[in-house]
């Protein structure tokens, strides 16, 4: 076999290759869609969804008793406790001898918090 023709034959390989190559970059890319990246397309999506509102729940009804009182989360103060106990709200039923059905108060010897 002939050098000079051996040559130009890895020549001609070569550049067909590099041709190939240059061909799939070039279509590879154009294939990629104009526009942010996917990695901002994510970050707008949990922009989007964190500034989202929040549904409300819907607001407690009142028993129809009128005997029934709410009371809100408070602070109630105790012996041995200077910041007070927290009380999480609750109902409280006024009985008609006067008496007051309502949750045990909180233990101050327990961690409390709201």
């Amino acid at each position: 076999m002939n050098p000079g023709r051996r040559e130009s034959t890895l020549k001609s390989m070569r550049r067909r290759w590099l041709g190939c190559v240059a061909g799939m970059l070039a279509a590879g890319a154009m294939a990629v869609p104009l526009g942010p990246t996917t990695t901002q397309r994510a970050v707008d999506q949990m922009n989007a969804s964190s500034m989202r509102g929040v549904p409300t729940p819907p607001v407690r009804q009142a028993p129809s008793r009128p005997d029934t009182v709410w009371v809100p989360d408070r602070w109630v103060p105790a012996p041995g406790v200077p910041q007070g106990v927290f009380e999480p709200g609750h109902w409280v039923i006024f009985t008609p001898e006067g008496g007051r059905i309502a949750p045990p108060p909180p233990r101050p010897d327990l961690q409390q918090g709201p």
